[in-house]
């Protein structure tokens, strides 16, 4: 009788243990069941969703609506263009235009009215804000270089540019220094580099025209800040980083083609949904951004010596240097900069003695080359950037 229930009890156990439900038990599989116990080698492969990436920077949901939008970024490239004609002015007139303080200021942060494009006037978007992530000492800096750009007498011989007794020209600190310190810090530091938790399921608010995601829009805000042309670099290529990117840096480097190539193919993943691939893109246009700002450093330092060579006015040569001297500035403010701000500000303090004596100097200007030149992964390119 003893046998007889032991056998039971081990045949009821087997009978147990025989009837667990089975099914597919991969959660990345398509047939994922989460109720089998056992799998049964029915998993399917997981869909892995494919994307095309375009030949222009148009992007739009099922409905066909365009889900780009970046009116913002191109409206602060707009103030920045009117701002950079208007301190030209000084150097044209034969020293009866004297800049303005104040206007500049207002400028900075929009409170300015007498924009030539009154859709500027009052919309909300400002450079200042956008400086250097927000940092108060780097506004103040530029600050700084707009009224003493206004007090400064404007040169009596036109085509004569504005300039320190030390040689630094304003309107070069200025302009260039806000193409690094607001457009490839924004792009850079802001957007890209936080677009991994930004939110790609929902659009934003369809309602009222917003048919992007929040990741979407953020990419393209950073797009924005490099470019507002959909067909870059058929077209765009005519100020700021748009400008730059597609002149030497593209014959050398490559930077306008890989830039434009790499936004494209992140927001096409973006669009499909394959965040995964997102990050790549990242890489790919901060690494590249990076090479721009310090490849155009190496290229105005290197033009500032052939100005020299070429017997040119200080005047003429110190233009050149100060826009290398800008985008050394700028260096700092891309995401992951290969030279910090301590380096840069240190490297910049040795030109700040005067420009002439550091301009005459080839030695001094080959060793600031070659410094920025291996910091930043172009010694291959610093002789022909």
């Amino acid at each position: 009788m003893k046998k007889s229930v032991l056998l039971l009890s081990v045949v009821g156990l087997f009978a147990l243990g025989s009837c667990k439900k089975k099914g597919c038990t991969d959660p990345a599989a398509p047939n994922y069941d989460s109720e089998a116990e056992k799998d049964d080698g029915s998993c399917e492969e997981p869909v892995v969703p494919t994307y095309v990436v375009p030949t222009t920077y148009e992007f739009t949901d099922a409905d066909g609506n365009s889900t780009v939008s970046y009116g913002g970024q191109t409206a602060r490239m707009d103030m920045l263009s009117e701002m950079t004609s208007y301190l030209k002015t000084a150097n044209t007139s034969g020293g009866s235009n004297q800049l303005d303080a104040a206007t500049l200021l207002a400028m900075y942060d929009n409170s300015y009215t007498g924009w030539s494009d009154q859709n500027l006037v009052g919309n909300g978007k400002q450079l200042k804000s956008k400086t250097a992530l927000g940092d108060a000492g780097v506004q103040a800096q530029f600050e700084t270089w707009m009224t003493e750009a206004a007090a400064a007498t404007p040169p009596t011989e036109d085509g004569y540019y504005l300039q320190a007794e030390t040689g630094q020209e304003w309107t070069q600190l200025i302009e260039k220094g806000l193409m690094s310190a607001c457009f490839a810090s924004q792009l850079t530091g802001n957007y890209l580099a936080g677009i991994e938790s930004d939110d790609n399921s929902v659009a934003v608010d369809p309602a009222n025209g917003k048919y992007y995601t929040e990741m979407e829009h953020h990419w393209d805000e950073a797009y924005g800040y490099f470019t507002d042309a959909v067909d870059y670099p058929t077209n765009g290529t005519n100020r700021f980083w748009g400008k730059y990117a597609n002149n030497t840096l593209e014959t050398l480097l490559g930077s306008a083609t890989t830039i434009s190539e790499a936004f494209r193919t992140g927001r096409a993943a973006i669009s499909a949904g394959v965040t995964a691939d997102v990050p790549a893109q990242v890489a790919i246009i901060q690494e590249e951004v990076r090479r721009m700002v310090a490849g155009m450093a190496i290229h105005y330092l290197n033009s500032t010596k052939q100005k020299v060579a070429d017997g040119e006015s200080q005047n003429k040569v110190n233009h050149y240097m100060s826009e290398a001297w800008a985008f050394i500035y700028g260096v700092q403010f891309c995401a992951n900069p290969d030279m910090d701000s301590q380096t840069v500000n240190g490297l910049l303090a040795q030109i700040d003695g005067g420009f002439e004596g550091f301009t005459q100097s080839t030695q001094s200007i080959n060793a600031t080359i070659d410094l920025i030149a291996a910091a930043s992964g172009l010694e291959d390119f610093k002789n022909d950037l």
